[in-house]
């Protein structure tokens, strides 16, 4: 059995400790293992025993996961038992299948409430994910104002307890966090968290991404990256701290701040960006699907600004005459690119 297997099959079978279930979260929203993550939580399921659900159980419960992280009204899916979606629709699961990848937050725990005088503080953990083409905002206890961007969750205590205000990112957010010199605030990523007392940022980490960027617009953060040793950066306003997850390097740029934050009010801005990068982002601003049928534009870097409600038709009309050759055609939610 791999590492994460034994991991989540402990969980399953005894009662831990508040910090273990917050690193457990933790780890269940990272990428790296993924396979063995995915095939760990199946046979725990199976183990378990539930049965297989109806599709109008399915539909309940899918309902009811939708009230609680705010999505629109959207069919649910067929789910199969011992099957497990691809990671995209891993709220689907959440809701029929595999509870426990999303629904372990709902667990009553923060690492500093043992800190307090209460001998028990619990604390219930609020999941807001936004499905691909949309955006959304959520104030959090503390005032905190929060948009996503498109496939986006975000993991938080209904109420602030202890030395800091910790949250759980996973995706694209900007956050204006309401200053509390007492209480840091602590964004959780892949890697690497972002802690702050009061201040403008955007940050950026989605799991198929092989970067990691912070960017900073007011104020100040500091970017404290994982590891043996781990490394402290601070920001000062218009610098981004890239990280390369592959390479564990990191690179630190001055940009106008206000580029990266522009998806808030419906632009998209690129700086330099990859050709694949930029595919990445319109796919999951327009919840649509690219085909790229050759490598000839992987070299190909894009610099653009595209306007609130530009139609995908101007869009790509715009990136064939920036990248010679570039061939297009768009049939219903499908691109093909040749």
């Amino acid at each position: 059995m791999s590492y994460i297997g034994r991991i989540i099959e402990y969980v399953y079978g005894h009662r831990i400790s508040p910090s273990l279930v917050e690193r457990f979260h933790k780890r269940l929203v990272e990428q790296k293992d993924d396979e063995a993550q995915s095939a760990a939580l199946e046979a725990a399921w199976n183990r378990l025993g539930f049965p297989e659900m109806e599709q109008d159980r399915c539909d309940r419960a899918f309902g009811e996961l939708q009230q609680r992280l705010g999505l629109a009204a959207v069919p649910s899916p067929t789910i199969r038992r011992g099957i497990l979606p691809r990671r995209k629709a891993w709220t689907y699961a959440a809701a029929c299948i595999l509870p426990l990848a999303l629904l372990i937050s709902s667990f009553f725990f923060y690492r500093e409430a043992a800190r307090l005088n209460e001998d028990t503080v619990n604390v219930l953990m609020v999941e807001h994910f936004v499905p691909v083409g949309q955006r959304g905002m959520v104030v959090l206890p503390d005032s905190t104002h929060v948009w996503l961007n498109s496939e986006t969750l975000l993991v938080y205590p209904d109420k602030f307890v202890g030395g800091k205000r910790s949250v759980y990112l996973y995706g694209e957010a900007y956050f204006e966090v309401e200053k509390d010199e007492t209480k840091p605030f602590v964004v959780n990523l892949r890697n690497l968290d972002v802690e702050v007392l009061g201040t403008r940022f955007n940050v950026s980490s989605y799991p198929e991404s092989k970067q990691i960027t912070t960017t900073l617009e007011q104020g100040s953060v500091q970017v404290r990256l994982d590891g043996d040793e781990p490394k402290l950066f601070r920001l000062k306003p218009d610098e981004q701290l890239i990280y390369h997850t592959d390479s564990r390097q990191v690179e630190l740029e001055t940009v106008v701040s206000a580029d990266y934050s522009e998806w808030r009010a419906g632009g998209i801005a690129f700086d330099n960006a990859p050709f694949k990068d930029v595919l990445t982002v319109l796919e999951r601003t327009f919840g649509i699907s690219v085909h790229l049928e050759t490598s000839a534009y992987n070299g190909n870097r894009v610099t653009v600004h595209f306007n609130k409600h530009e139609s995908l038709e101007n869009i790509f009309m715009l990136l064939s005459a920036l990248i010679p050759g570039l061939d297009y055609r768009i049939e219903g939610l499908d691109v093909y690119l040749e």
